[in-house]
C-alpha cells in the first residue's frame, strides 16, 4: 500500500486544523458580542454578575470587573460607557454583528466587530489564549 494516500490525508487534516486555530478568535468575538448584546436586550448587564462571563472573558478582565464594581461606586470612578460594547446605549439592530477582519500583535488578537445593519459602530476586541481558549481581554471603540 502507498504511503501517499495516507501522506495526503495528514496534511488536509492539518491544514484544517490550522484553520480552525486561525479563526477561532473571530468565532469567539462573533459568539461573545451577541450573547453580550442578548443579555443588556433582557436587562441584565454582565458585567454586575461577571461570574457568568467566564466562557468569554479572561480570569484577569473579570477580577477587574469585580475590584471596579465592589464597594461603594461613590468611592471609585466608574466608566460613562460600557467596557465591552463602548457605548452608554445600543440600537435596537446591534445583535446584527459582524466581524470585519482581525490582526495580531505580541500582546493580542484584535477582532474588529460591528453592530447593527449600517455597521456605524465598530470596536476592537483583544483575545487572548488562556488555558487553550480564546477569550476577550478589552474592548477599545474604532467609530
Amino acid at each position: 500500500m502507498s504511503s501517499k494516500p495516507l501522506f495526503f490525508l495528514l496534511f488536509i487534516l492539518s491544514s484544517l486544523a490550522g484553520a480552525e486555530t486561525t479563526y477561532a478568535p473571530g468565532l469567539v468575538a462573533l459568539k461573545f458580542n451577541q450573547w453580550y448584546i442578548a443579555q443588556l436586550d433582557q436587562n441584565k448587564p454582565p458585567v454586575l454578575n461577571p461570574d457568568i462571563m467566564n466562557e468569554y472573558v479572561a480570569s484577569g478582565t473579570i477580577a477587574a470587573i469585580k475590584e471596579m464594581y465592589s464597594g461603594e461606586s461613590n468611592d471609585k470612578d466608574m466608566p460613562d460607557a460600557d467596557m465591552f460594547i463602548k457605548a452608554q446605549d445600543w440600537d435596537d439592530d446591534w445583535n446584527q454583528i459582524t466581524v470585519l477582519h482581525s490582526d495580531f500583535d505580541a500582546v493580542c488578537t484584535n477582532v474588529y466587530v460591528a453592530f447593527g445593519k449600517k455597521q456605524d459602530h465598530v470596536i476592537a476586541d483583544c483575545l487572548v489564549e488562556e488555558q487553550g481558549k480564546w477569550k476577550v481581554r478589552s474592548a477599545t471603540l474604532i467609530k
